[in-house]
């Protein structure tokens, strides 16, 4: 009796095994093959494991809303049903799943996302991700393609098949005007639909003259391009030979601030605490500066403030002595040529702002350490180098983009440019290449 039923329950196990894995390796396989289905349409699941997790069903439910939308009775649910397996699985369908949409991602994403920003249509991170940003570049893209191609074109926010294979071709055939499509042997045909930067202005040293200018009037985040305030309205307050002590406030600063570091209690001069400032850019040293200055961060802002008026800068406004974005903190393009036009004829100021290697004396508190600009614009080596440039100062922040301030001096020839919003630090150097290039041609001109 008792072997009888050792035997019986082995038979139930062995049928109890059989039902709980067949369906499953079936259910695998058939996963398996519609995420390689997928993968092989450029949605980017990972491995084609056969395990139907997070990125396979957003992916299912992108693939949904696209075949909806054509017209197929499917239902958004993110899940394999047959239905939806059979449509994805039809070559006719290829196409029309390649389309990119809000909650798409991955390489395809971004190599449109760095396109419509090479356009200047998209000013954001390529990131990957196909959010508002990205969809409202991609409908300024369709807006401008629909008067050329109308046929292949539905302005819906959405990049199909074939607008993401005009957007990724050259568009010059068609008339479009971007800084991709410069032609930089020609500087002198060089206008502000061609620069990258959001704001740019580029002057004559010497007269003030405007050469060119793009959107150079409207209010933006200077990032550290702030300091060139901050080191005019030091350098009237303070004595650069002064041998000061480091306050506390050198160490309030917002924690992914660039330091170069100083530390509270450290003793050095001025002068070695305004050229940290301004080579390592470090928000530690803005501070300390302000509160040596000023008393307080707060009273040396009102200083700032008075040293914009002063210099006629008409849409200036600063609430930091170090440029982190904080509501109410402004600048223009203008503004800041105007700025760093007056402080190149400071001597003080218009040595420390050129300079591109210092060293800072050994303190109580650290080594000697030796400061460096490493900026491509001024490396030999690097396709951004660019001869005769000379200073000024560079800023940062994802919300401001990259902005930069620089002069360039060559056949007894002085201009200063500033560019603002720039998404990406090369494309920064490449418009201040372009606008000293333009800027020599107009000099050319006149002679």
């Amino acid at each position: 009796m008792v072997s009888f039923i050792r035997r019986l329950l082995c038979v139930i196990l062995i049928i109890c095994l059989s039902l709980f894995f067949l369906p499953v390796n079936a259910e695998n396989t058939d996963v398996k093959m519609l995420q390689e289905r997928m993968l092989s349409l450029g949605y980017e699941i990972g491995k084609a494991d056969g395990i139907p997790g997070e990125k396979t069903s957003s992916a299912i439910l992108l693939a949904q809303t696209l075949l909806s939308d054509k017209g197929y009775d499917v239902l958004l649910t993110g899940s394999p049903d047959t239905k939806t397996v059979d449509l994805i699985m039809q070559e006719e369908n290829s196409k029309l799943l390649q389309t990119l949409l809000r909650g798409s991602w991955g390489s395809r994403v971004k190599e449109a996302q760095r396109k419509l920003i090479e356009l200047n249509l998209l000013q954001d991170s390529v990131d990957g991700k196909y959010g508002a940003n990205t969809e409202k570049a991609v409908i300024a893209f369709e807006e401008w393609l629909a008067e050329r191609v109308p046929d292949q074109v539905n302005k819906d926010g959405r990049l199909s098949f074939a607008e993401y294979s005009l957007l990724m071709s050259d568009l010059s055939v068609y008339g479009y005007e971007a800084p991709v499509y410069f032609d930089d042997t020609h500087p002198g045909e060089l206008r502000d639909v061609y620069l990258y930067a959001r704001n740019a202005c580029l002057i004559n040293a010497v007269t003030g003259e405007v050469l060119l200018e793009k959107a150079a009037d409207e209010p933006a985040e200077p990032a550290s391009t702030t300091k060139i305030i901050t080191l005019l309205t030091a350098l009237s307050l303070c004595n650069p030979d002064e041998t000061i002590v480091i306050p506390d406030a050198a160490a309030d600063v917002p924690k992914d601030s660039t330091l170069v570091p100083v530390s509270p209690g450290e003793t050095m001069t001025m002068r070695d605490l305004l050229y940290a400032m301004m080579i390592r850019s470090g928000n530690d040293a803005a501070n300390a500066v302000a509160v040596l200055c000023s008393g307080s961060t707060e009273a040396f802002a009102k200083k700032m403030n008075q040293t914009a008026r002063n210099l006629e800068m008409e849409n200036s406004h600063f609430v930091n002595a170090h440029g982190y974005t904080a509501e109410g903190h402004y600048t223009t393009a203008r503004d800041l040529v105007t700025a760093a036009r007056y402080g190149l004829t400071q001597e003080p100021f218009r040595e420390i702002v050129t300079c591109l290697k210092y060293t800072l004396p050994a303190t109580e508190k650290r080594e000697e350490l030796v400061l460096n600009s490493k900026w491509e614009i001024f490396d030999p080596e690097s396709e951004y180098y660019i001869p005769h440039s000379a200073g000024i100062k560079s800023g940062y922040t994802s919300s401001a983009g990259f902005c930069y301030v620089g002069a360039y001096q060559e056949n007894g020839t002085t201009l200063i440019a500033a560019v603002m919003g720039c998404r990406r630090r090369n494309m920064a150097w490449t418009d201040l290449k372009r606008l000293f290039a333009y800027g020599m041609t107009e000099f050319e001109k006149a002679d």
